[in-house]
């Protein structure tokens, strides 16, 4: 299937702009729960709630996968219980799970990114994509309007 090309240079490009930064740190599975609460209560996501639970102990990857029902679930592995990987598999459901790693998923990324920890960090992420000459498509959603959280944080 030609949708997951690019996988590779997905996570080389995240390493790129996260790698070594808290948002690719190991966190409790509470903490994704709480981006997960605020990326569905942000005016501008399209996408309804989303179940976010714990992967078997064995899993060695995350993965989001559309339910029967029609809800998009994510599971979490442990070994990947960061912030990051909590913003790549929402931009799956973003974009949809039928787009891949493609550009349309690296649109949502980003954008899903900018809205949970706002712009510097989804401005390294695109360049890192544009540096390794991965595209990003134009967006089919509204613009985030909610980034970083703490601006929520400060509203409450």
């Amino acid at each position: 299937m030609n949708s997951d090309r690019g996988r590779e240079a997905v996570y080389a490009g995240e390493l790129r702009a996260f790698g070594g930064t808290s948002f690719d740190e190991i966190v409790v599975f509470d903490e994704l729960l709480w981006l997960r609460n605020a990326l569905q209560a942000a005016a501008w996501w399209p996408k309804g709630e989303i179940a976010v639970e714990r992967a078997r102990s064995d899993a060695r990857s995350s993965t989001t996968r559309l339910c029967a029902h029609g809800q998009q679930r994510i599971r979490i592995a442990a070994s990947q219980c960061t912030p990051l990987t909590f913003a790549h598999e929402a931009g799956h459901v973003l974009a949809g799970v039928a787009s891949g790693h493609g550009p349309l998923f690296r649109c949502a990324e980003i954008d899903v990114v900018e809205a949970l920890f706002g712009s510097d960090p989804a401005n390294w992420l695109r360049d890192a994509f544009v540096e390794m000459g991965l595209a990003v498509a134009e967006r089919t959603w509204r613009q985030p309007d909610v980034g970083p959280l703490q601006r929520v944080i400060d509203l409450a």
